[in-house]
């Protein structure tokens, strides 16, 4: 299995892996409910064998009709239902609890007509999950192994990332004033976090990903995972200790430069301040 990417609902997580598949045990739960309930079901198993069908698989819909017709209460039954539907290649099963990746994961084919049966806005939901992983996923390798490592599908829950520590610094080292963003703050902490801290934990390919999917009001950091905001705080935290060591504006950029070279030749560009911060 791909690498597992965790993107919340409603504030609880949701599992997926990169190729859009996705863990049933852990969604079912949310609505007191089992994958087997599902699996189980006549439309569900008619669905399935003619999806292995297409595959150039085994017609399994005459034993998952047998099967279903026995004592759903009994974990033999169970057992049977969700062995055959493995088999169709469509469905796996890991053992562990869904924290560590274990459950019943359904391919990007079944998840939408699974999430439909537990709830209408969480299909819709998912839908969008997946269809933005499966995109991801048509980058060249390179970029596509970044923006798996280092972004969402979607915007998460906004939360304070740029501590007014770091504001303080820049403000000491351009000669302004930090407000608390009353009224806004001044441009250029926008174009020192754009340069000295996106565009240097972040290809510009990345960049490029996150700028085309991010709506009106959302942050760059909202899109980040956890590895990225990893990176990100580092980097936020390189550039307060750079900023409060500096004598002045110039200094910082010169301080910039020793210690990020790779930022050499980029062109300078002044973006909002309020796409960035906080």
């Amino acid at each position: 299995m791909n690498a597992i990417v965790k993107i919340k609902y409603e504030n609880v997580d949701q599992s997926f892996d990169s190729s859009g598949w996705f863990n049933a045990t852990e969604a079912a739960k949310r609505f007191n409910k089992e994958p087997y309930m599902w699996l189980r079901q006549r439309d569900t198993a008619e669905y399935l064998s003619a999806l292995a069908k297409r595959q150039g698989k085994s017609d399994f819909l005459t034993e998952f009709n047998e099967i279903i017709k026995l004592d759903g209460s009994k974990s033999t039954s169970r057992n049977k239902v969700l062995n055959l539907a493995k088999k169709t290649g469509f469905v796996k099963a890991k053992s562990g609890s869904p924290d560590n990746g274990g459950g019943t994961w359904l391919h990007p084919k079944l998840a939408i007509a699974f999430a439909r049966w537990l709830n209408i806005d969480f299909a819709i939901w998912c839908d969008e999950q997946i269809d933005n992983l499966i995109q991801a996923n048509q980058a060249p390798p390179s970029v596509q192994d970044m923006i798996r490592l280092m972004l969402l599908p979607s915007a998460s829950t906004w939360e304070k990332r740029f501590p007014d520590s770091y504001y303080k610094a820049l403000a000491k080292i351009t000669n302004t004033k930090f407000n608390n963003h009353v009224g806004g703050s001044p441009a250029i902490f926008g174009d020192i976090t754009n340069k000295w801290v996106y565009r240097i934990i972040m290809p510009k390919e990345v960049l490029l990903e996150v700028r085309e999917n991010k709506r009106d009001g959302e942050k760059m950091h909202q899109w980040l995972t956890n590895g990225g905001e990893q990176m990100l705080s580092k980097q936020i935290n390189s550039i307060e200790v750079i900023a409060n060591s500096s004598t002045d504006y110039q200094d910082f950029i010169t301080r910039c430069y020793q210690a990020f070279p790779q930022a050499k030749g980029q062109l300078r560009l002044v973006m909002p301040e309020q796409e960035y911060a906080v």
